[in-house]
């Protein structure tokens, strides 16, 4: 594993502190470089195969658990995603709950009443993830990885959560890091420098959110 630091996640918070007040007014694109952009492929078939599918999960209909370690600090934290569509879903992080509903979107904490509206990623900067964890963001530093590579990916197969999932394995300097993603498109694993991401539990069929 990469003792390097994403630059794309560092560069990402050092924004928020400077100018807190565009990060806290609603859903902002993050860490976006000219590598961010879905849909664009690396050359590296093992790396391209993982993002194909990261690039998809934004619309996929799913349940899903996560566990986050932050390396900094050693933190643990656990996070849902219940999303029906791209434009209806619910995303927790700890004790954050970020809503897409109708056009409207919130960020409330355990207590229904301790809401503000928009996207407020900074109520989670200490995780080092945004609410796009388990799609457009790990595609992001999927992309960031491979551009930073000292040697091609390797791929293989595994199953996480009980799921089979296509993965890959890149070396980095100082180590490795690797991604792997359900057919469906949804981020089965991130293990990098900064966070190990892992799915725990998957359901693709889901209901309302309402309830959620």
């Amino acid at each position: 594993m990469s003792r390097a630091k994403h630059p794309i996640v560092a560069a990402f918070l050092l924004t928020c502190l400077v100018t807190l007040g565009a990060c806290a007014t609603g859903e902002r694109p993050s860490f976006s470089t000219s590598q961010s952009a879905p849909g664009e492929m690396t050359g590296d078939a093992a790396v391209d195969d993982v993002l194909a599918l990261l690039d998809e999960a934004g619309a996929a209909p799913f349940e899903g658990d996560y566990s986050i370690l932050t390396r900094y600090g050693n933190r643990e934290t656990n996070a849902s995603v219940t999303q029906l569509t791209s434009a209806e879903r619910v995303v927790k992080v700890g004790r954050i709950t970020f809503r897409f509903a109708d056009g409207i979107t919130s960020t409330c904490r355990s207590l229904p009443d301790d809401c503000e509206s928009g996207i407020q990623d900074r109520r989670i900067s200490n995780t080092q993830v945004t609410h796009r964890f388990y799609a457009e963001e790990a595609a992001t530093r999927l992309r960031a990885d491979a551009g930073n590579a000292v040697g091609a990916g390797a791929g293989e197969q595994r199953q996480v959560a009980g799921q089979p999932a296509t993965c890959v394995t890149l070396p980095v300097s100082g180590g490795e890091v690797s991604y792997c993603a359900l057919d469906s498109g949804v981020l089965a694993l991130v293990d990098d420098a900064d966070v190990r991401i892992e799915l725990t539990s998957y359901r693709d069929a889901v209901g309302d959110t309402s309830g959620v």
